[in-house]
């Protein structure tokens, strides 16, 4: 049974988001994207910062046929997604989200923004405390698997 940190489910602003990816995750280094609708400028992004390799969360919807993105985490690609957040809704940009320090996940969002945020019970509490405080949401610890 893993175990983690549990941010409840709430209306979270996209741009916000991203920002406060970089500040509270600076030691991530795999971004990982899916979704069905990702817009064309969103997928040239994801492209274009490409990292290559597997997608390591695995395929998280069956149908329909999804886009996978394996990104490098960096500052300007952050500042560039959430610049395409600002014009895009949030199913034009992903369907779920997965952030990643080499192979190991510590943020793992399925079904984005309409869902609660799983982190890494690795990630020490003052952190998942500030996110969830500048997302004005509440944290919990939970227990799957």
């Amino acid at each position: 049974m893993e175990l983690y940190w549990d941010i409840d489910e709430g209306k979270i602003d996209s741009t916000d988001f991203f920002h406060l990816l970089l500040k509270y995750f600076p030691d991530a280094t795999t971004f990982f994207a899916e979704g069905t609708i990702i817009e064309n400028d969103v997928a040239e992004c994801y492209k274009k910062h490409f990292e290559d390799g597997d997608f390591l969360p695995g395929s998280q919807t069956i149908f329909p046929k999804s886009k996978k993105f394996r990104c490098r985490f960096s500052e300007t690609f952050i500042n560039e997604i959430a610049d395409l957040s600002e014009i895009h809704a949030e199913p034009e940009l992903l369907d779920h989200l997965f952030l990643y320090k080499n192979d190991k996940p510590i943020l793992l969002w399925h079904d984005a923004f309409a869902n609660a945020i799983l982190v890494s019970q690795s990630v020490p509490e003052d952190v998942i405390s500030g996110f969830a405080s500048e997302l004005d949401l509440k944290y919990g610890k939970a227990h799957f698997g």
